[in-house]
Protein backbone atom coordinates (compact mmCIF):
# COMPACT_ATOMS: atom_id res chain seq x y z
CA UNK A 1 0.00 0.00 0.00
CA UNK A 2 1.41 3.20 -1.38
CA UNK A 3 1.17 5.86 1.21
CA UNK A 4 2.18 3.92 4.66
CA UNK A 5 5.48 5.02 5.71
CA UNK A 6 4.77 7.43 8.14
CA UNK A 7 4.14 6.04 11.86
CA UNK A 8 0.85 7.79 11.96
CA UNK A 9 -0.60 5.87 8.55
CA UNK A 10 1.33 2.75 10.46
CA UNK A 11 -0.96 2.98 13.03
CA UNK A 12 -4.53 3.70 11.25
CA UNK A 13 -3.51 0.96 9.11
CA UNK A 14 -3.29 -1.68 12.69
CA UNK A 15 -6.59 -0.19 13.70
CA UNK A 16 -8.37 -0.90 10.34
CA UNK A 17 -7.28 -4.09 10.11
CA UNK A 18 -8.02 -4.82 14.13
CA UNK A 19 -11.43 -3.38 13.18
CA UNK A 20 -12.01 -5.85 10.07
CA UNK A 21 -10.71 -8.47 11.84
CA UNK A 22 -13.32 -7.37 14.62
CA UNK A 23 -15.83 -7.41 12.39
CA UNK A 24 -15.64 -10.58 10.12
CA UNK A 25 -15.21 -12.62 13.42
CA UNK A 26 -18.67 -11.03 14.53
CA UNK A 27 -20.02 -11.36 11.25
CA UNK A 28 -18.70 -15.62 11.56
CA UNK A 29 -21.35 -15.68 14.35
CA UNK A 30 -18.71 -15.46 16.93
CA UNK A 31 -19.33 -12.79 19.78
CA UNK A 32 -17.00 -13.48 22.36
CA UNK A 33 -13.42 -12.93 21.48
CA UNK A 34 -12.15 -14.10 24.63
CA UNK A 35 -13.67 -17.93 23.70
CA UNK A 36 -12.00 -17.00 20.06
CA UNK A 37 -8.41 -15.91 21.62
CA UNK A 38 -8.36 -19.14 23.47
CA UNK A 39 -9.41 -21.45 20.79
CA UNK A 40 -6.47 -20.14 18.17
CA UNK A 41 -4.23 -20.07 21.56
CA UNK A 42 -3.81 -16.44 21.93
CA UNK A 43 -3.51 -14.57 25.31
CA UNK A 44 -7.42 -12.93 25.75
CA UNK A 45 -5.19 -9.41 26.13
CA UNK A 46 -3.16 -9.76 23.24
CA UNK A 47 -5.95 -10.55 20.93
CA UNK A 48 -7.81 -8.05 22.42
CA UNK A 49 -5.13 -5.22 21.46
CA UNK A 50 -5.03 -6.87 17.81
CA UNK A 51 -8.78 -5.88 17.59
CA UNK A 52 -7.94 -3.15 18.87
CA UNK A 53 -5.44 -2.06 16.56
CA UNK A 54 -2.23 -1.51 18.96
CA UNK A 55 -0.15 -4.42 17.85
CA UNK A 56 2.26 -4.26 15.15
CA UNK A 57 0.76 -7.66 13.78
CA UNK A 58 3.02 -10.03 11.76
CA UNK A 59 1.99 -11.71 8.83
CA UNK A 60 2.18 -14.88 10.05
CA UNK A 61 -0.16 -14.37 12.95
CA UNK A 62 -2.83 -12.38 10.78
CA UNK A 63 -2.85 -15.36 8.38
CA UNK A 64 -3.61 -17.20 11.34
CA UNK A 65 -6.36 -15.67 12.07
CA UNK A 66 -7.32 -15.40 8.98
CA UNK A 67 -7.38 -19.24 8.61
CA UNK A 68 -9.17 -19.72 11.88
CA UNK A 69 -11.72 -17.02 10.29
CA UNK A 70 -12.07 -18.95 7.07
CA UNK A 71 -11.31 -16.05 5.18
CA UNK A 72 -8.43 -15.66 2.20
CA UNK A 73 -5.85 -13.20 2.75
CA UNK A 74 -6.53 -11.83 -1.03
CA UNK A 75 -10.23 -11.56 0.24
CA UNK A 76 -9.39 -9.68 3.62
CA UNK A 77 -7.03 -7.21 1.73
CA UNK A 78 -9.71 -6.35 -1.28
CA UNK A 79 -12.13 -5.93 1.39
CA UNK A 80 -10.08 -4.12 3.26
CA UNK A 81 -9.49 -1.28 0.77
Amino acid sequence: MAGTDHPNDIIELQKRIGKKLRSIREAKGIKNYEKFAIQNEFSRSHYWNIENGDVNLTLKTLVRILNSLDVKVEDFFRELN
